[in-house]
């Protein structure tokens, strides 16, 4: 039965509607915040004045074109307060536990460093300053560094600049622990987003389940403590599907603004990472087959002109992310140009099939939609037959077929058989573990959800076809694509929970949404009147129902509970714990010495000179390989002399006038374990220490202090 509704006073009604409009408005408020930081970090004015103004126009601009939330009901009123509750509680636990990635390792290591810099500085690149010139004297010594290339005399990091200028943002107003945290608040939005999705498909009890079972997963609670952009691309791939479902169900005179909108969502996640066009691709798959399934005129016309408004906004969106990526990190496009045109060409293709069919006149596919018409019921089953069959052959993929993908002689390589050895499995470098790209998915959310989730995305495909349904076929589309894309090759070093990631911002929120689809239709069936109606209706018994209904409800117990099992040791693990701490001694130590021209040489476990330039505000040549006396008498003259610190996190390195006594920064710092067998179950833990010295002008050191 619907629920009824109660008139409420004026303002009362007010303040509902507002609030049951946030899990819609909230993605959309991250989003105008985040073009705006992104273009200004683009024109290099990233800076407060400039930044929130545009934000604040860009939220005016589209507070209007967010659909009308739900009725306020009872039920969704208590729905919301439970998500308050949900998310709220999932901050606390998120803030206890926040990474310190400072440091060069992996992808959150130079997004966070590219955040602290643009916390102070108005653009990315950073200047290297006389290093260049200084690196210059001796083979093998750079002014550049890992995911850092140099160009123009600054280092730009590698990958998008939508998260770190996010990350910025928050920076200016609680500095850098609000930068270190800031994926928590993003991560946050991205949870509030999947809500608002599921809400538009299930309804609002239903929709607080994949919310729950994701935040507690153990991949989202790692990759939502540290600058990963899987967050942010859950939430603006989820906010821009929610906004297309509520476009379709409101309609109205500003449904064409709406669908670019939600075009602009779905796009904005090619801003956040260079592989983000795929999401595009799966919504030019969902809006060609809307577009091409009304039979009225008056419909199809609304069709095609909200698929190209869409389409037009999304394809907009990736080009403002591949300007990013070719202004600021164009070596980074350039290790991965074969891919990424692949990528690119495939989504154009996508797109312009999709516009064609969207601009065909009525009567060229009148005939194939009369035909699909006739037949939509048969069709849709065979629809719902095809993604259960897909799900099959990914399942099963472990059983006849390994994917060997990866170059045995490349650093991948050596790190998958490293991981091989400590599994005890065959040693094989080449092999790039994609076969079992959907039984990562079990591991951490459990097999429930696997082939819940495929009987959900069935059922949403058949309904799709038999019924017409419009939001249906975008969201089988759009998760088709871009979910199912990185199941069949990862692309990634097969670690965990590292490897996984690939797998969070459109395959778990896409199959837990999908899930609770299938459950809620489990539940749903109407209770009986009487015998007499259930004979004449093929009714299920109350006992059916009612068996259903228990059924679902221990099952979807289970998917919530599930990831539970995954979290020890990891849930409470603060990643690279102590590293800002040692950090900042080393500047406290530089700075205490008078100093601002550092040679650092590289040793386990990190490269080092990113943190030291962009946290200690010093030019740094960095050394791969222990210098000789006169490779430092070199750096130091081609500095044109005067005070050099030489550091490392290895004493043995310097040639020492004397041996040293005192390190600075010792800490003791834990990171989860590596495996290829399942969610990590221990965790390792490793002393550190950074030794310091000034250079003398014969290229010995002498210890500081």
């Amino acid at each position: 039965m619907s629920e009824v509704r109660v008139p409420a006073p004026r303002g009362a009604a007010r303040a509902a509607r507002v609030l049951l409009g946030l899990p819609d408005r909230l993605p959309v408020l991250l989003l105008a915040v985040g073009l705006a930081a992104l273009l200004a970090v683009l024109a290099g004015r990233a800076t407060p004045v400039v930044v929130l103004p545009l934000a604040a126009l860009l939220a005016a601009a589209t507070w209007r074109l967010v659909p009308p939330p739900p009725p306020a009901t009872r039920g969704q009123l208590l729905a919301l307060g439970g998500l308050a509750v949900l998310v709220t509680g999932w901050v606390v636990l998120g803030l206890r536990a926040v990474a310190e990635y400072v440091v060069v390792n992996r992808d959150p290591g130079f997004l966070t460093l590219k955040a602290l810099w643009l916390t102070d500085h108005p653009s990315a690149p950073v200047p290297v300053g006389a290093a260049q010139a200084a690196a210059a004297a001796v083979p093998g010594a750079s002014a550049a560094t890992e995911a850092f290339a140099l160009h123009g005399g600054a280092l730009h990091a590698q990958g998008s600049s939508m998260l770190p200028a996010l990350l910025a943002v928050q920076g200016w107003a609680g500095g850098e622990r609000a930068v270190l945290a800031g994926n928590v608040t993003i991560g946050a939005v991205g949870l509030v987003a999947v809500f608002a999705l599921a809400r538009r498909l299930v309804g609002p009890g239903w929709a607080l389940l994949p919310v729950a079972a994701l935040g507690l997963s153990l991949p989202y609670l790692v990759l939502t403590r540290a600058a990963y952009t899987e967050p942010l691309t859950v939430a603006l791939l989820c906010g821009g599907l929610a906004v297309a479902l509520g476009t379709w169900q409101a309609g109205g005179r500003r449904a064409g603004a709406r669908w670019a909108l939600a075009g602009l969502l779905v796009g904005a996640v090619g801003t956040a990472r260079i592989d983000g066009a795929v999401a595009v691709a799966g919504l030019a798959v969902g809006v060609a087959v809307v577009g091409a399934t009304p039979l009225g005129a008056r419909d199809r016309r609304a069709a095609a002109r909200g698929g190209v408004a869409a389409l037009a906004a999304a394809s907009a969106a990736v080009a403002l992310g591949l300007v990013d990526v070719l202004v600021l990190s164009p070596d980074y496009v350039g290790e991965r140009a074969g891919r990424v045109t692949a990528l690119l060409v495939a989504t154009a293709v996508l797109v312009a099939v999709a516009v064609a069919v969207l601009l065909a006149p009525g009567r060229l596919l009148a005939r194939v939609r009369g035909a699909v018409h006739a037949r939509r019921r048969p069709l849709g089953t065979v629809a719902a037959v095809a993604v259960v069959a897909l799900g099959v052959v990914l399942a099963s993929r472990p059983l006849w077929w390994q994917a060997h993908h990866t170059d045995p002689g490349s650093g991948y390589g050596y790190a998958v058989s490293v991981l091989q050895q400590a599994a005890g499995e065959p040693v094989d470098p080449s092999r790039s573990y994609d076969e079992r790209s959907l039984a990562w998915v079990s591991w951490y959310l459990g097999v429930p959800v696997v082939v819940l989730g495929f009987a959900g995305l069935a059922l949403l495909a058949r309904r799709a076809v038999a019924r017409r349904d419009a939001g249906a076929a975008l969201v089988v589309a759009v998760v088709g694509v871009a979910a199912v894309f990185p199941l069949v090759r990862v692309s990634i070093t097969p670690d965990q929970v590292w490897a996984v990631r690939r797998l969070v911002p459109a395959t778990f929120p896409g199959l837990l949404v999908a899930a609770t689809c299938a459950l809620a239709a489990l539940a749903g069936a109407a209770r009986p009147r009487g015998p007499a109606v259930r004979a004449a209706r093929g009714a299920p018994s109350r006992a059916v129902v009612r068996g259903r209904r228990v059924v679902a409800g221990v099952l979807a117990v289970a998917v919530v509970a599930f990831p539970l099992t995954t979290w020890r040791p990891g849930a409470g693990v603060v990643e690279l714990s102590g590293r800002a701490t040692q950090a900042h001694a080393v500047c406290d130590a530089l700075d205490d010495l008078g100093v601002d021209r550092v040679v650092w040489t590289h040793s386990s476990p990190f490269r080092y000179l990113a943190t030291l330039r962009v946290l200690c505000d010093v030019e740094v040549v960095e050394l791969l390989e222990p210098p000789s006396a006169a490779d430092l008498a070199a750096i130091r003259d081609a500095w044109g002399g005067g005070p050099v610190a030489a550091l490392s996190f290895d004493a043995a390195d310097y040639p020492w006038s004397v041996p040293p006594s005192a390190s600075v920064g010792g800490t003791w710092s834990q990171t989860l374990g590596r495996t290829l067998t399942g969610p990590p179950r221990e965790v390792d833990t490793t002393w550190s220490e950074v030794w310091v010295g000034l250079v003398q002008e014969d290229g010995t050191v002498a210890p500081a202090g």
